[in-house]
């Protein structure tokens, strides 16, 4: 009988993968500490961690002496040696961003976008200005050449396939219908691209770059549409079909006015007619409504306000949304939920998206 043996390359990779990301995650680690968080031994960190130095992906900082014996030297990520473009595709204009190894935002562009823009369209805007942002590169000190830039985040109105990279007809997109964005936007720039909805790539900025772990929380995304991302134990919760959180269709009066999607009385729908009647204290109270029951269906301890729509009047929103949630909850001083605004402003969605590129590095560091 044929003995199977032990992929000594892929566990080999795995520990890279390991090492870099928690170096990452806590902002810097001695080889003594990497040994410990990691449970490999200091014999495998000694001998991966040279790989990783040759490779330009960390730094030594030397670490003052505390007390006898050689001072330890502090492992930090090289953040100027990779990095990656992330896009949010709104449905009147598109933000982009060049973020370092470490998903911090380096540089910055956008566009304004046509009434009823085509998938043609965008995905030309898109190109271009990933196509700004990278050649912004060349004055950049210590970024080794086009190999640097480990590929493009898209975060997208839905519905779409985060999988496939395919938008299924987009509400309030005519003609975004089955669009293969991510191999369209691929053919274009000959980058790899990853293609997600707005609200998971806010979603996963919080979770990716802010380093949070939360149980249940809603990031809830206030922009040209209304939805929510959710971070379920510290990861991206997207569902069996990648379209988890179309909160903005969830109806709150079945005789209301029709929302984009075919309904009625959507969230969505209310809150935006309230906002064009100049009532944003209205507005703010629908989103906290239909908040409630989210709230109640997933057993959330957290949300988190984001999107131009609330950035607007913030203090309006939290106000509203924070009397809504202690009103209407059975039981407040067991279901306390914590309602914080969002620490990103215009860059979250596509910050975001850049950190899902960023993250498919961590995992695979080559």
């Amino acid at each position: 009988m044929a003995k199977s043996g032990a992929n000594v390359r892929g566990l080999r990779q795995h520990n890279r993968a390991l090492l870099l990301d928690e170096i990452r995650r806590t902002g810097g680690l001695s080889r003594i500490e990497l040994a410990k968080v990691t449970g490999l031994t200091q014999q495998a960190v000694s001998k991966i961690v040279p790989d990783l130095l040759d490779a330009g992906f960390l730094d030594e900082e030397r670490q003052p002496a505390q007390g006898v014996g050689k001072p330890r030297t502090r492992l930090t990520i090289r953040g100027e040696a990779r990095y990656a473009i992330g896009v949010q595709l709104e449905r009147d204009e598109l933000r982009a961003v060049r973020t370092d190894l470490l998903g911090t935002v380096r540089a910055r562009t956008g566009k304004r976008l046509r009434p009823g823009f085509t998938p043609a369209e965008a995905v030309t805007a898109i190109a271009d200005c990933a196509h700004e942002l990278h050649s912004g590169v060349a004055g950049v000190a210590g970024v080794a050449g086009t190999g640097a830039l480990l590929g493009l985040g898209v975060g997208a109105a839905g519905p779409l396939d985060h999988v496939t990279g395919v938008v299924h007809h987009a509400t309030k997109m005519p003609g975004w219908d089955r669009v293969p964005l991510r191999a369209d936007l691929s053919a274009k720039t000959a980058l790899d691209v990853v293609v997600d909805k707005d609200t998971n790539a806010a979603a996963f900025a919080h979770g990716w770059l802010a380093g949070e772990r939360p149980r249940a929380t809603a990031v809830v995304f206030v922009g040209s549409g209304i939805g929510v991302g959710l971070l379920i134990d510290g990861e991206v919760y997207r569902g069996p079909r990648t379209n988890a959180g179309e909160f903005g269709h969830t109806t709150l009066d079945y005789t209301g006015p029709r929302c984009a999607c075919g309904r009625n009385g959507c969230v969505e729908v209310l809150h935006n007619e309230a906002v064009l009647a100049g009532d944003p204290e209205r507005a703010a109270d629908l989103l906290g409504i239909g908040l409630v029951d989210l709230v109640q269906v997933l057993d959330l301890d957290r949300i988190v306000l984001a999107g131009r729509g609330v950035r607007a009047t913030p203090s309006l929103y939290t106000d509203a949304i924070r009397k809504r949630l202690e009103a209407s909850l059975p039981l407040p001083h067991w279901q306390r939920i914590q309602l914080d605004l969002d620490e990103f402003g215009d860059d979250i969605v596509a910050a975001g998206a850049a950190a899902e590129v960023l993250a498919k590095f961590y995992a695979d560091p080559g």
